[in-house]
């Protein structure tokens, strides 16, 4: 770090990155540099993304271009050298406007994990069992062998909707 003018961002514990309008990085504090081992001058102007590999680089871009494109703030989770973190991203605003994005990094603990899978999984449960009980309730006339996959499709998505569940309710048996 330098030993010129200090942020308030300097003092905070979590991993912080800023980025200027065209996604590129302006700013990391000391935490992100300890956390990642990579210095501010490594990775000062190089596009949000590049920061991370894989799915972290996906999850990155699609935040940043959301609060750009004008959300308020975009919860979401990156994995990152055996790692995972929830993310928030939110805009970084000026007298004229949005002039960037803040992207703030907490480690997830092991039981974070299960709760953010569950609430993901969640919506697309939810189309799926409607979608088998549409077709359940059309198969007249459909060859036996279709209607047992469809039944089997319903029973397997009740186990998951109980794990699903059971997990919402901290591990309580549903």
């Amino acid at each position: 770090m330098t030993s010129g003018p200090r942020s308030l961002m300097d003092f905070v514990d979590a991993p912080m990155l800023v980025g200027d309008p065209e996604g590129l990085v302006v700013y990391v504090n000391p935490a992100f540099e300890r956390e990642f081992g990579r210095s501010a001058a490594e990775v000062s102007g190089q596009p949000l993304a590049a920061v991370f590999e894989g799915g972290g680089r996906e999850a990155i871009l699609d935040a940043v271009a959301r609060v750009c494109g004008g959300e308020v703030r975009v919860r979401f989770h990156l994995r990152e050298s055996a790692k995972g973190f929830a993310a928030l991203a939110s805009p970084v605003e000026a007298e004229e406007g949005r002039v960037g994005v803040i992207v703030l990094l907490t480690t997830e603990t092991s039981e974070e994990r299960p709760m953010a899978f569950q609430r993901a999984v969640r919506e697309p449960l939810d189309e799926l069992a409607s979608c088998l009980l549409a077709i359940s309730s059309e198969a007249d006339g459909v060859p036996e062998q279709r209607r047992i996959l469809v039944a089997e499709g319903l029973r397997a998505l009740e186990r998951i909707r109980k794990w699903v569940e059971t997990a919402d309710a901290g591990g309580r048996e549903a």
